[in-house]
């Protein structure tokens, strides 16, 4: 019976483990974007400022 209870314990923290490693995944891609965003955003500011 405890056993049962284990890999019944275990397959519950692998899934949950899977499911947190496809959210850090998602939330990396996200960061990836906004520092893209951040770049070409300074690059604008910056192309303006030497109009002004």
């Amino acid at each position: 019976m405890q056993v049962k209870d284990v890999e019944k314990k275990v397959d519950i923290v692998m899934i949950e483990n899977k499911r947190l490693a496809d959210r850090q995944k998602i939330l990396e891609m996200r960061v990836k974007k906004v520092e893209s965003d951040n770049k070409s955003l300074l690059k604008k500011i910056e192309a303006d400022q030497t109009e002004i």
